[in-house]
């Protein structure tokens, strides 16, 4: 038989190989979208640094638009920003202190249950607030308070309480303090280039049409009510709660959403400290500090703060969770409290986004359950079998109805909205079984079919995970590197069975129950990372933890350098903000900005990425009813094919686009054409039936926004448009195609 160090040797060699084989496939390969082989980010890297670069510079005599001058512009949303934390916090310490009373955690534990927790109660708390109609900032301040006083009672009540210690203490460590020190050279400047990146303007389309756009329109009607043409607002909203919170404390919708984004960020700091808290506990403390600083820097890290997704915050509530769950049956008494903790923060995760219950609650659940067995089961060998059969899987019934209450006080805010608005507690979802007053089976056949893959074939699964692992632009080529070989160490390290598990447990939901977008797989980036970070205990061989650091050096240069890049998105450095905000709007939408009167009104037909529009308007989304087709169908033609309806008369045409105030009609053709290519769109769309307006005189002019050349789209976009009635308007002279059509409303 090999002895331990001879074995350690022989998984050394195997992780090595591995390790080498696949950075060199990851690099040689090409990134989709655009077709980009990572050689070439390379060899510009290597330009850069020998000088070599053919950049282009400002041409002389201009004056940069950037600068340290404009960091004073940041001073204010920073620090709405910090009020805001800073009440998430009073409230998550309320309920920790509530819960677990004194007990002795990491302090990196405390500060991720206390902000974890207390951003979803903030987010509960504008939600009330602005269902009840007072979004106002003493209505959000004032929660906190009583927060803050129930805090303090409980402190000075178990002031002389001794602090419940934790069964397993973590042994004492021999940790590399040159890793901590070069990690942490990396972690803290990249944090601050994180933080600058996250006032970067929007430019995403989902953020520009309801992540921000809802949350803009509440803050506009000072209440939070249900908005029929934006079916994307009556998701589980955390996330833009805390949105909509930024633009009441800075009292604009514009500079709050950056607020808003300041916030969100703090998620991805928040998951990097739930990583260092697992891997230091349970594993090692060098082990800790690369995996956070594998997790810091991966792209994806960076791109979800520059962008108000929800999957920042799933990502967090994920890892938090787990952290959490690894501790409830560790605090002897405090298994209760840990378990409501520990629900809160899966709770989150669906208040983030209904994909949570899937990615988040149920692991969550499974490990409390596999945890507590491991726990009985250390306690059987103690005192014999005969504790195992007066027991058996009774003591879990009180943390598991624990964790069933944090859980629903989470999410139930959001399903009853829904439940009140609609009918259906998870509107739009569910509709065959719930129901729902605001959608059909039209609206729900065309949804479906969008939300879904569209294929489940197993034979296609190793090219979809290669499709994750490598081809993804903003992966990181050291998760799947490092953390396959992991699996060497499944009996050695405690928790890393769990980890593994949760791992092809998130990659099976993302396959089988999601439409497969990349985003949707980032919530098991902290787990990769910390499968990677173990991957340091594979020898004690000091070749093998040179060879290590090597590699990790090498691959996060790689990362660093291309986060600087585009194509991780916009980030507006230190830009003047006004310009950057200006840089950011479409032409279009520019245009519209600033040439429409003061007492316009803009029926958007097409258009929904409308976040940057200062003018009024009525929109819908594709998934909703379309407004132009509801405002002008003859009533009597509801049971007609689409293409076949009628329009009402030009007189009561007028009178409707009157009584909605609309005093001009923006057509956006290019949506038109991508939804019809993808989710579909109503036939009754065309532009036949904008002619037959101009000439029945509804209309009056008619002018082109926006245009793309012909030669641009593909032989299946031309045939489609070339199918659409009247589509010569849209060609006059077969070279450009309009875009974007503006119509005055005939005015009284």
């Amino acid at each position: 038989m090999l002895r331990k160090a001879d074995t350690s040797t022989v998984l050394a060699v195997f992780a090595a190989v591995w390790i080498t084989g696949f950075l060199w496939f990851f690099f040689r390969s090409s990134i989709a979208d655009p077709n980009l082989a990572r050689t070439e980010l390379w060899s510009m890297m290597a330009d850069e640094a020998l000088g070599l670069s053919d950049a282009p510079s400002d041409p002389p005599g201009t004056v940069p638009q950037s600068g340290i001058r404009y960091l004073s512009q940041r001073l204010s949303l920073f620090s709405w920003a910090a009020v805001i934390l800073v009440l998430a916090a009073v409230h998550g310490d309320a309920i920790c202190v509530l819960t677990l009373r004194r007990c002795r955690l990491f302090w990196t534990e405390q500060v991720v249950m206390r902000l974890g927790i207390g951003l979803g109660i903030l987010s509960t708390v504008t939600l009330c607030c602005g269902l009840a109609g007072h979004l106002t900032r003493l209505a959000i301040i004032a929660p906190a308070l009583a927060s803050l006083a129930l805090s303090c009672s409980i402190r000075w009540k178990s002031k002389n309480e001794t602090p419940a210690p934790l069964t397993l203490v973590p042994k004492a460590q021999r940790s590399s303090r040159m890793i901590r020190i070069l990690a942490l050279m990396v972690i803290v400047p990249f944090g601050v280039y994180l933080l600058l990146g996250a006032v970067s303007p929007p430019t995403d389309f989902d953020v520009r049409e309801y992540h921000l756009q809802g949350p803009k329109e509440w803050f506009q009607q000072g209440q939070i009510n249900f908005l029929p043409h934006n079916v994307y607002t009556s998701f589980p909203f955390l996330t833009e709660m805390l949105s909509l919170t930024g633009m009441i404390f800075a009292a604009d919708w514009w500079h709050g959403a950056l607020v808003g984004q300041v916030v969100l960020s703090s998620f991805q700091i928040l998951s990097a400290l739930s990583i260092y808290s697992i891997a230091r506990r349970w594993i090692s403390k060098d082990a800790a500090w690369l995996a956070a600083l594998i997790f810091f820097t991966t792209p994806w890290t960076l791109r979800i703060s520059l962008i108000a997704y929800a999957e920042g915050a799933l990502t967090f509530y994920l890892i938090a969770a787990t952290m959490c769950a690894l501790l409830v049956w560790q605090l002897p008494g405090r298994a209760i409290g840990l378990s409501i903790v520990t629900g809160l923060l899966a709770g989150a995760s669906m208040a983030s986004k209904y994909t949570g219950l899937i990615s988040v609650i149920l692991p969550t659940a499974a490990v409390i359950a596999v945890q507590f067995r491991q726990s009985r089961n250390a306690v059987v060998t103690e005192t014999g079998p005969q504790l195992q059969a007066a027991h058996g899987w009774r003591p879990l019934l009180l943390p598991a109805a624990a964790f069933s209450l944090g859980v629903a006080a989470m999410i139930a805010p959001w399903l009853l909205k829904n439940l009140a608005e609609t009918g259906n507690p998870v509107y739009p979802l569910a509709y065959s079984v719930f129901g729902g007053s605001e959608w059909s089976p039209e609206m729900d056949a065309r949804w479906k079919p969008a939300h879904a893959a569209s294929e489940h074939l197993l034979s296609r699964i190793p090219e979809h995970i290669v499709g994750a692992a490598v081809y993804n632009k903003w992966t990181s080529g050291l998760l799947f590197a490092l953390a396959v070989p992991a699996v060497f160490l499944w009996r050695r390290v405690k928790t890393l069975p769990v980890i593994l598990c949760l791992i092809l447990w998130g990659f099976a939901t993302w396959w089988a129950f999601t439409h497969r977008i990349d985003r949707f797989w980032i919530p098991l980036i902290p787990l990769l990372s910390l499968a990677a970070g173990t991957s340091w205990l594979i020898s004690v061989s000091k070749i093998w933890k040179s060879f290590l650091l090597t590699v990790i050096a090498i691959v996060t240069l790689f990362n660093v350098r291309f986060c600087g890049l585009a194509l991780v998105g916009f980030h507006v450095g230190l830009m003047d903000l006004e310009a950057a905000r200006q840089t950011t709007i479409r032409t279009d939408i520019r245009s519209l900005n600033e040439t429409l009167p003061p007492d316009a009104r803009v029926l958007m037909v097409g258009e929904a990425e409308v976040f940057d529009a200062t003018f009024p308007l009525a929109y819908s989304t594709v998934f909703d009813e379309c407004l132009f087709e509801a405002w002008t169908t003859l009533p009597t033609d509801s049971q007609r094919p689409v293409t076949e309806r009628r329009m009402l008369s030009p007189k009561l045409t007028l009178q409707k686009l009157r009584e909605q105030r609309i005093t001009h009609i923006f057509v956006n053709w290019g949506a038109v054409l991508r939804y019809r290519m993808t989710y579909g769109y109503t036939d009754y769309v065309d532009p036949a039936r904008f002619q037959q307006l101009l000439n029945d005189g509804v209309l009056r002019s008619r002018k082109v926004l926006l245009q793309q050349p012909w030669s641009t789209f593909s032989s299946n976009e031309q045939t489609m448009v070339k199918s659409w009635r009247g589509f010569q308007q849209l060609i006059p002279n077969d070279s450009s195609f309009s875009v974007g059509e503006l119509y005055d409303v005939t005015q009284p």
